[in-house]
């Protein structure tokens, strides 16, 4: 699938061909980014029995200090169900980030994120987010997961990938291309 921009209407399509995937491949597991809650609560509507839906949201103070952007409602939501909510430090943001923003300079973090963009916003975001689903153990490594990204509004991208640790990238694999946007 192709796409001309980012938004809800995208979103809803893309995650319903995700859950069509999902059901065809028999991949439980599907990693979706969320930064206000509105993909999450979308997905929450239109997620079948079979899938186990891991939100990955903005670390808090990601926009400034002590901020959550994440929909407490949505939070709740999510609370006690069989999906989870992940909200940490972002991989490709962490300390390295921090010493870029303070010292300036590149820092390999930022090269190999600079790279992924070079198929999108959204793939850099769905790979980013499947590495740190399996390091906070939500998703295991070497099982096909499906992966999300966005490049504003909602998501617009879509992976099957069997992910890593971030210790070990060389054990990330790319399956198939579910959705992505398109320019052309």
């Amino acid at each position: 699938m192709y796409f001309s921009k980012s938004d809800e209407e995208t979103t809803r399509a893309l995650l319903q061909r995700i859950f069509q995937r999902s059901e065809e491949t028999r991949i439980r597991d599907v990693v979706l980014p969320s930064t206000s809650g509105r993909v999450a609560e979308i997905a929450h509507e239109l997620v079948p029995d079979s899938v186990k839906l891991t939100v990955v949201t903005h670390s808090v103070g990601f926009r400034e200090p002590n901020g959550d952007e994440f929909d407490p409602a949505i939070r709740k939501l999510y609370a006690g169900s069989r999906h989870s909510l992940l909200t940490a430090t972002h991989l490709f943001r962490g300390i390295d980030g921090a010493f870029a923003k303070a010292n300036g300079g590149v820092y390999p973090p930022q090269v190999f994120a600079t790279a992924l963009r070079l198929f999108g916003q959204g793939t850099k975001v769905a790979v980013e987010i499947a590495i740190m689903a399996a390091d906070a153990g939500l998703i295991r490594v070497g099982d096909w997961a499906i992966t999300s990204g966005g490049t504003g509004h909602g998501i617009d991208t879509a992976y099957i990938v069997k992910p890593c640790h971030s210790i070990d990238l060389s054990l990330f694999e790319f399956g198939e291309l579910i959705g992505i946007p398109s320019s052309l």
